[in-house]
């Protein structure tokens, strides 16, 4: 008898389960019986995603498949999955794909009218026939590569699809390091620096003023943010997209600091001479299904 594909299905809760359902938050409470429109907004997103979440249960249920369901802060892979499914938005995707290594990866988006969710090829009236597709092999697949940091010489576990913020833990606080690139070092004050992949370049480091690449590119790049320029500095290393094998070091001139990977919710944190090194990571890249490219 042949095995059953297996399907890890990974969701999120929503503001409105985590934070007035389970939590009982008495502000939240308070502006609800208020009838106050953002949190009724709040309430109605609860509700489209809670139909998102029946209709994959009740798609799964249909397909000749073993499916788990997980919800993402509590995500431990333990065992072999043939596909992976996300069900959110780009948040949600993000942290799954940090406990995949090669097993295709399938985004949901809950809410198209309110979710951007870049990373998500499937929608609740899409997903039947486009997970039927990826069990069979018949989606289009796009290879996204991630980053690989080491701190002090020492790999870590996280790589990067989107992109990583080095910052000062207080963001008010002007963040002091040095750059090493390319045979050159130079010391910075700025409000952080961004390294982005390429799938990452429409987001944060687009916007502080870094370029969009497309998402099969093998480069990856840096942009330092709000980057202080004052008589005693003289900065040169301001940015740029770089070669898929350069390595980009920061060393952290600041008592307190962080590394996050991919938003908030991988924080590494820094002291003092900690030494981080960047690169792109060109061996088991993301496969991300139903998306063809940007």
């Amino acid at each position: 008898m042949a095995r059953k594909p297996r399907v890890l299905v990974v969701y999120k809760k929503d503001a409105y389960q985590q934070y007035v359902q389970e939590q009982q938050d008495p502000h939240l409470l308070r502006l609800l019986r208020q009838r106050h429109p953002d949190v009724r907004d709040m309430q109605e997103a609860h509700a489209v995603h809670e139909e998102t979440m029946d209709a994959i249960v009740h798609a799964m249920r249909q397909l000749p498949v073993a499916f788990d369901l997980a919800y993402r802060a509590d995500l431990k892979v333990t065992r072999r999955y043939d596909l992976v499914v996300t069900v959110g938005g780009d948040g949600t995707f993000l942290q799954a794909a940090r406990s995949v290594a090669r097993t295709p990866i399938l985004g949901v988006n809950a809410d198209p009218a309110r979710s951007e969710a870049v990373f998500c090829a499937a929608s609740r009236a899409t997903f039947a026939r486009m997970c039927r597709a990826a069990l069979e092999g018949r989606l289009p697949e796009l290879r996204l590569y991630r980053l690989r940091l080491s701190l002090n010489g020492a790999p870590l576990p996280h790589r990067a699809l989107n992109d990583v913020l080095v910052v000062h833990d207080d963001p008010a606080t002007m963040s002091r390091y040095r750059l090493s690139l390319g045979g050159r070092a130079e010391l910075q004050k700025s409000s952080g620096l961004w390294v982005a992949t390429a799938a990452g370049s429409s987001s944060a480091v687009l916007a502080a003023g870094g370029v969009r690449m497309s998402w099969r590119s093998t480069r990856f790049q840096y942009r330092p943010r709000e980057l202080y320029r004052g008589r005693l500095s003289r900065s040169r290393l301001t940015g740029g997209v770089l070669p898929p094998h350069e390595r980009l070091g920061v060393t952290w001139l600041m008592r307190r600091g962080s590394v996050f990977v991919d938003g908030p919710h991988v924080r590494i944190p820094l002291q003092f001479a900690d030494r981080l090194e960047i690169r792109l990571s060109l061996s088991n890249p993301l496969r991300v299904l139903g998306l063809t490219g940007r």
